[in-house]
């Protein structure tokens, strides 16, 4: 009967009831609320009362602000049944379900949550008033925005309760529960990302003084339970007098307060051990000032694992503090690592590090170690490092102006020196592809540079050892694209050049790699734009592919990706050779080889087999014998595989060729009727001389006199042209009398005719060739002899039968080294037929 009647009443009441209710709100609110629906119900909290708001939307304080202040699907104000029998509703709890809070500062630093006429006075006789004594908050989305300070501030309440008891002018809060924070934005750094936590804190505010006092409040993550006490005032602006702390704390929770710029780089890490932090927050906080910051932190013997490679780091001990200084800001700010020691795989390790004027910071650092280069990977893993072993030691003292240092690393005033000793290290690297074993040696810093003794290893099945200079080493190592300098003396017993280039490669053998690639076994060279090089080299042996060297010396210089050589000797294929050029890498698609080069005395056969017979196999070092004396001037072009490119290449070649033989020649067996076979199979020739010419992938042999031992054919006269494509053209002139001589009149041959002479050509490619009477030129010759008009010369289409033949290659004009004539219209001649020999 009671319940049936309170019901009643209620039912019968509920018009006046909310009337009241609304009567009481306005004189509260001073900003307009719209409620799409207000309902009593009993099972919102039940056995209390609810007055049921359903979409409320709350506007701002901010003038012409049409943004809301909150938006909640739902909201409970709750009443004890009972007053219904005495008239009097006391609204003492309040629920906010589902919804958004944005608080908002503008650019002045006005806010918009002054929702609340703070004048107004509830009478005890009115007949509803407000008297929260319990608060529940149930997912409502919470942002805070200061415009004046770039400060955005984003939580989730997921059922957070908090009590409150109002005594005059002071309200007193105690709230607990969890919630999530989706960031804490300051500038552009945003601190707690996406953190669970649980709230407990206890508030008194004071509204004549406008002041909250914060009792001791804790805020848990994890494990870890940060403290906050003190006061903040907002008359005028924001006064904060904080003391901050944390227990249970390790590396994890304090990595969780940091932006992921910091933390990023050391979230993975555990922690064992005391880690401790403290401090105070004091002064104003405002848009125009910060408060002073003092904050306190470090280790008592702790340990920090890696958990992936369970490598640690032990009993390590560190203090360390933080001020913004008497100014409150960021040119006043120190940040001082002091007494820092640990050990590392067993190995101690010391230091401290001074961070003065975060707006032009001045650095001091101390730094000793000894490490295991095994143990300091696996703590600490670095992406272009597969393994690592060796000892290391490091002494070192930096201190200087960061500012001037990043403008000017070489004439910065700054303190720099210290030494790093390197015993028996190995280094597996990822790019290139390459072992670096046994590395020792010394590296003495001395301001900017770095003065290296004795550095020697192993890259691969290469040495080298190295004394000198590294200029700019600091600013190269610690900042981007700095140039750096290397004066040294470099010495190696073996260097494998093929190895080398192949470690740089980055295109894999696959089925779509281009075929050129393939075929140059995928070599790259990349010279890097910010090194400059001057060195003094000296090697004992060198290789690549089939070309072996010894003894090579000389000086080579390196700047803006151009690598050239004032001057290098070496020994190779039994003789001596001297080069001096440029490699150009600037174009990395597109690299260019400039050489002039000159050898004495070098085997014809070793030359050609180092070589890999020049790309052809028409002519190879099964043929050839001799002794090679000369020079060549070439400009050589290659692609980013190191793949050459033969239309480019340009060459000037001028040799002598001393005790020549041609052996088993092929296109030779062909002149039977000159010589015996076997003299044929071993042609000699003392000496030989020309100047060849290599343009357009066609080699130009202009006409030359080799002396022979066959009788019968003891001068032989050649001329002609020689593709890459092995398409051959070449005239052969053998006088068959060589001692006779008829006086004629004066002419081309300077007033003597020769005796008869057979003419022969020899074209095809060096699979298919063929040899016979070069008709044309012996009627062209008649003409000539006849004093008959000029006969064009210029070159025809070589016929099937052997019946008309071209002129005397001539030429073309290479690099302007010599006014020479243009070269002839090349067209292929015709291919001849499998088992043709020579002819009349």
């Amino acid at each position: 009967m009671l319940v049936a009647g309170l019901a009643t009443a209620l039912w019968l009441g509920e018009d006046r009831i909310i009337d009241l209710f609304v009567t009481a709100a306005n004189r509260h609110l001073r900003t307009p609320v719209q409620v799409q629906k207000l309902e009593l119900s009993w099972r919102a909290d039940f056995p209390r009362v609810s007055i049921l708001l359903s979409n409320v939307r709350i506007g701002g304080s901010l003038p012409l602000d049409t943004a809301a202040l909150a938006r909640v699907r739902r909201l409970h104000c709750s009443f004890n049944a009972w007053d219904v029998l005495s008239g009097r509703y006391h609204i003492r709890t309040l629920t906010v379900e589902q919804g958004a809070v944005q608080v908002r500062l503008d650019h002045r630093g006005q806010p918009n949550y002054f929702v609340l006429r703070p004048d107004t006075v509830t009478a005890d006789d009115e007949p509803l008033r407000f008297d929260f004594e319990r608060v529940r908050v149930r997912n409502v989305a919470v942002s805070y925005a200061d415009s004046s300070m770039r400060q955005r501030y984003e939580l989730q309440a997921h059922d957070l309760t908090a009590a409150l008891l109002i005594a005059g002018d002071t309200v007193q809060v105690r709230a607990t529960g969890p919630m999530r924070v989706e960031g804490l934005r300051v500038g552009k750094d945003t601190y707690f990302r996406q953190r669970e936590l649980t709230v407990n804190t206890a508030l008194a505010v004071n509204r004549a003084t406008r002041q909250v006092r914060v009792q001791p409040s804790e805020v848990q993550v994890g494990a870890a339970v940060y403290t906050v006490a003190g006061t903040a005032g907002w008359r005028g602006p924001t006064q904060l007098a904080l003391q901050l702390g944390g227990k249970n704390t390790d590396v994890q929770s304090l990595l969780a307060l940091l932006p992921p710029r910091f933390s990023k780089p050391l979230a993975v890490y555990r922690s064992e051990g005391a880690v401790y932090f403290g401090g105070t927050v004091k002064g104003e906080l405002s848009a125009k000032r910060y408060p002073q910051i003092d904050v306190r932190f470090g280790s008592r013997d702790a340990s920090f694992v890696h958990p992936e490679t369970k490598q640690r780091i032990e009993h390590v001990f560190l203090t360390g503090t933080f001020r913004n200084g008497p100014q409150a800001s960021a040119r006043s700010a120190v940040l001082e690592l002091s007494s820092i020691r640990g050990r590392l795989g067993g190995k101690p390790f010391s230091g401290s590090l001074s961070y003065r004027n975060f707006h032009d910071p001045y650095v001091r650092l101390n730094v000793r170690a000894e490490l295991d280069v095994a143990d300091a990977l696996r703590f600490y893993p670095v992406a272009a490092l597969h393994q690592a072993s060796g000892q290391l030691r490091i002494e070192a003292k930096l201190a200087g102006n960061l500012r001037t240092f990043r403008l000017n690393p070489a004439r910065a005033a700054g303190e720099a020196s210290g030494e790093l000793q390197l015993r028996n290290v190995s280094l597996r690297l990822c790019k290139p592809n390459l072992g670096l074993t046994q590395l020792n040696g010394s590296f003495l810093l001395r301001r900017n540079d770095v003065a290296v003794s004795n550095f020697m290893g192993r890259a691969g099945l290469s040495d080298f050892r190295l004394n000198g200079l590294f200029r700019n080493a600091l600013g190269w190592l610690l900042l981007p694209r700095q140039p750096l300098r290397v004066e040294a003396d470099v010495a190696a017993r073996f260097l494998n050049l093929d190895e080398l280039l192949q470690a740089g490669s980055s295109v894999a053998a696959t089925n779509s790699a281009p075929r050129a690639a393939k075929r140059s076994n995928n070599y790259a060279l990349q010279l890097p734009a910010n090194i400059d090089l001057d060195l003094n080299a000296t090697v004992q042996q060198l290789r690549f592919r089939r070309f072996h060297a010894r003894a090579l010396s000389g000086a080579v210089r390196m700047h803006n990706q151009v690598l050239t050589s004032p001057g290098i000797a070496l020994a190779a294929a039994a003789g001596r050779l001297q080069m001096r050029g440029a490699l150009d890498a600037r174009q990395r698609e597109l690299l260019k080889v400039s050489i002039v080069a000159s050898c004495q005395q070098v085997q014809l056969d070793s030359l050609f087999y180092a070589f890999e017979d020049f790309g052809q196999h028409f002519i190879t070092n099964r043929h050839l014998r001799g002794q090679l004396t000369g020079t060549a001037e070439a400009d050589m072009y290659f692609g980013p595989q190191l793949q050459p490119l033969t239309n480019k290449l340009e060459a000037e070649i001028r040799a002598t060729v001393r005790n020549g033989e041609l052996n088993n020649f092929g296109p030779a067996q062909q002149l039977s009727m000159l010589a015996s076979r076997e003299q044929l199979r071993h042609l000699r020739f003392d000496e030989l001389t020309n100047t060849i010419y290599i343009q357009s992938r066609t080699v130009y042999v202009p006409e030359m006199e080799i002396r022979s031992n066959v009788q019968r054919a003891s001068v032989i006269r050649v001329t002609g042209t020689h593709t890459f494509d092995q398409q051959m053209d070449y005239h052969l002139i053998i006088p068959l009398l060589p001692g006779l001589r008829r006086p004629v009149l004066a002419g081309a041959d300077g007033g003597l005719a020769k005796g008869p002479d057979l003419l022969l050509r020899v074209w095809g490619n060096e699979d298919k060739f063929r040899v016979a009477y070069d008709r044309e030129r012996a009627v062209a010759r008649r003409r000539e002899a006849g004093g008959s008009a000029p006969v064009d010369t210029s070159p025809a289409p070589a016929a099937n039968n052997g019946g008309g033949a071209a002129p005397a290659a001539r030429v073309p004009a290479v690099r302007s080294r010599q006014p020479t004539p243009t070269p002839p219209h090349q067209k292929k001649p015709a291919q001849p037929q499998p088992g043709e020999y020579f002819e009349f």
